[in-house]
């Protein structure tokens, strides 16, 4: 099973606005959903989970009433079932997709985390979900990547699939930044990490295969409020010059 875990409960306190960062909205629309968008139009995600955190308590609140799900992944208590109460989410929006397509359920559930840390919260979810199984896929995505494609999410797990390593992790040239003058939160060997990564699902240090896409879309993580800015005058930029003849 591959099982994409939306990254959601971060303080997000470069930010300072007083809005939880997956509610900040890009094109009258969420960030948390356009990523949600993008993962249910993956041929490869059987289910999505949201990991949300007492930091975002308001994303929770905001998710349990637009997809209509009253269910938790709770495991901060012993004892407890997979799937129960379970919802099924359908998105209305699928104008590109087939009519076979269409027809397409998947399931969203929320899963509480204590918001310790990135690191923290992804081992506490391993852990967890270790208990289920040692052998589905997870995929690992941050809730602030507006622009990812549902393609480059496909074209990452493909990848992941034909090699042999248990991780994988999606790195953006550094030149991609400088060329488009984009501050990178993280910088590794002139790589910069995506915010998107693979791993099965056990709590352990996993080999990792280190994928490198030069895709713009990929270098817009919504960090703070400028980089959203950044990319309103971005994407209005790109669309004056798509309308412009040739």
């Amino acid at each position: 099973m591959i099982i994409a875990i939306i990254m959601a409960g971060g303080k997000g306190k470069r930010l300072k606005v007083n809005i939880e960062k997956p509610l900040l909205k890009f094109q009258n629309k969420t960030l948390i959903d356009h990523v949600i968008q993008t993962l249910f139009n993956s041929k490869y995600i059987d289910e999505i989970l949201v990991a949300i955190s007492p930091n975002t308590s308001k994303t929770k609140k905001y998710l349990l009433n637009k997809y209509n799900t009253d269910f938790n992944y709770n495991f901060h208590k012993e004892g407890f079932n997979r799937f129960n109460e379970i919802k099924e989410f359908n998105e209305t929006n699928h104008e590109s997709r087939s009519d076979s397509e269409k027809v397409k359920k998947l399931f969203l559930h929320i899963f509480n985390t204590f918001g310790l840390g990135y690191v923290e919260d992804l081992s506490y979810i391993l852990r967890t979900l270790e208990k289920f199984s040692n052998k589905d896929v997870l995929v690992f995505i941050n809730s602030d990547l507006p622009l990812i494609s549902s393609d480059i999410i496909d074209y990452t797990i493909e990848n992941y699939l034909n090699n042999d390593k248990e991780a994988l992790s999606l790195m953006v040239p550094l030149h991609i930044f400088e060329q488009y003058n984009i501050e990178p939160s993280f910088v590794i060997d002139s790589l910069v990490p995506s915010g998107f990564n693979i791993l099965v699902s056990k709590d352990v240090v996993q080999d990792e295969e280190i994928l490198i896409l030069s895709k713009l879309e990929l270098a817009f993580n919504i960090n703070t409020f400028d980089d959203l800015i950044f990319l309103n005058k971005y994407v209005k930029q790109l669309k004056h010059y798509e309308s412009l003849p040739n």
